[in-house]
């Protein structure tokens, strides 16, 4: 046997650059969530932005009916749809007969592929006649409008009248049924 001692091992040398790079990888994997983050709060804020919200009115003391966009965005409409007791109006023409109206009761205007910005008033029809007003403001409950319409980032809902207020729906995109849309 000889008198040699054990070898002790060789103290640990830290490797600095090792631990640096783990650290830089965990540095940059947080500004990417960070970045992620405020990119998604970003967009949201940007939608908020134009966000359009479309109501269907009418107003007896102007006598009109009218669409308004209490959004802050444009709301463009890709779709317009009314009907009467069910049965879908192709054109304002269809609508007066359908009503008992003449061409001579109001003043309309065309709303399909129109854009309302936000806080604007949009009058469809007005009735100057205050008797012709009168007699058609009952019918309106036979009377259902509903829009498609969309933001500029194209977003895109439905506003439908019933009896009592206006429903919304959320839909990937604006469909047009010929047989069914009303031709302004």
């Amino acid at each position: 046997m000889s008198d040699e001692l054990p070898a002790t091992p060789a103290p640990r040398r830290h490797d600095w650059a090792s631990y640096s790079a783990v650290i830089a990888t965990l540095v940059g994997l947080l500004a990417l969530c960070v970045s992620a983050y405020t990119a998604m709060l970003q967009q949201q804020q940007v939608r908020a932005q134009v966000w359009p919200r479309l109501q269907l009115m009418s107003s007896s003391g102007l006598q009109e009916l009218l669409v308004m966009n209490k959004g802050v965005g444009p709301a463009v409409i890709r779709s317009v749809r009314v009907s009467v007791d069910g049965v879908a109006q192709r054109d304002w023409k269809m609508l007066e007969q359908t009503l008992g109206m003449t061409p001579a009761d109001y003043v309309q205007s065309t709303v399909n592929g129109t854009v309302i910005s936000g806080g604007e008033r949009y009058v469809m029809a007005n009735f100057p006649d205050r008797a012709v007003w009168e007699r058609l403001r009952p019918q309106l409950q036979r009377l259902q409008r509903r829009l498609c319409y969309c933001s500029t980032l194209e977003e895109c809902w439905i506003v439908d009248t019933t009896q009592t207020a206006n429903e919304y729906q959320s839909v990937p995109r604006c469909e047009r049924n010929e047989a069914e849309e009303f031709n302004d």
